[in-house]
């Protein structure tokens, strides 16, 4: 979708035809299917592409799959924007239609179910069931389609800075900075410990993959060369990394690839379960990978330390999330 709000279609072609024995998932899909015992609508990914291709209304028109392998891209040129919906006028002349003056929200309070006295009231916002009973906002004296609010600031349909929900709950009204505690104390030697993903695993899910583990399957902890040389730590030492909660031993890869003042550690390995190929350890239930015949040979011993353990579990207050970027640790030599 453009900002337009007019429909661009796309088609993304490889550059390289796959290497070795690789294949598109779209042909793994395709195979899979097959040996399960049914057949998807398409056999090939090209077949799939070519398949959409003919059955989207405007490509299929201008020529399909292969015009879109000539050009690429393909837009309605004659389609009218569609950014300025929410300034369609709207009539507010409905039984039940009333005007919440501190929102600028028509709502039908009938539709909401409650009485026009308890609706004046109550008001918009203090009505269960009101927004779906949202009719139009008034903008600058003109009922238009808008946003139905959940706050008492008007939903004008641009961008809309002030949040009074955070306001009512002690959060800067505006867009604001707000130091991180932890951060706010730091000591001299202290440093911000971080996680990061790399392309071979998926979250800590998949160190039981063998041919991922193979590609993958240490994460030692990376650490600017200002930083270690204070610490009097080089590539390849064994280091301790430890705060309030406890330590973990890993080892340090020193790299211009990370600013100093900090350390990072992928959270994909170190499992203290997760098979032969992602612990190292046999699976505690009958059968597994340890009964692949691959396994013995699998030439790494190393299988990665996971930093979850000295990492709090303390959510952002706004939004919820894990504060995975906010914790403080001591890094050491071991």
């Amino acid at each position: 979708m453009s900002p337009t709000g007019v429909a661009e279609y796309y088609i993304r072609q490889p550059l390289i035809k796959p290497l070795g024995e690789a294949k598109d998932q779209g042909e793994i899909f395709a195979g899979l299917a097959k040996r399960c015992g049914f057949e998807l609508a398409y056999s090939t990914k090209e077949e799939y592409v070519r398949q959409s291709c003919d059955m989207t209304p405007g490509v299929r028109e201008a020529g399909g799959f292969e015009y879109m392998k000539k050009h690429g891209v393909w837009h309605d040129k004659n389609a009218k924007p569609n950014f300025g919906f929410y300034e369609a006028k709207v009539d507010v002349s409905g039984d039940g239609v009333i005007l919440d003056e501190k929102t600028g929200v028509y709502w039908n309070y009938k539709k909401a179910g409650v009485s026009k006295a308890e609706a004046k009231s109550k008001g918009y916002l203090g009505v269960e069931g009101a927004k779906k009973a949202y009719v139009a906002q008034n903008i600058e004296g003109t009922p238009r389609k808008a946003y139905p609010p959940n706050t008492s600031f008007i939903k004008s349909g641009l961008l809309d800075f002030y949040s009074d929900n955070f306001a009512s709950k002690g959060f800067p009204a505006f867009p604001t900075y707000t130091p991180i505690p932890e951060h706010q104390k730091m000591g001299k030697d202290d440093l911000h410990l971080t996680t990061y993903k790399v392309a071979v695993h998926t979250h800590s899910r998949t160190a039981h993959c063998k041919w991922l583990s193979e590609i993958k399957h240490d994460n030692p902890a990376w650490i600017n060369a200002k930083t270690a040389a204070a610490r009097g730590i080089k590539d390849g030492d064994t280091i301790k990394v430890s705060n309030e909660l406890g330590e973990i031993t890993t080892t340090a890869h020193v790299t211009e690839g990370i600013i100093p003042g900090i350390i990072a550690i992928s959270h994909h390995l170190g499992r203290q379960h997760s098979g032969i190929y992602g612990s190292g350890k046999r699976s505690p239930t009958p059968g597994g990978a340890a009964a692949d015949p691959d396994a013995k040979n699998m030439w790494w011993n190393k299988h990665g330390t996971h930093p979850n353990s000295i990492i709090p579990n303390s959510s952002d207050p706004i939004s919820g999330g894990q504060r995975w970027m906010d914790t403080v640790v001591r890094v050491a030599k071991v």
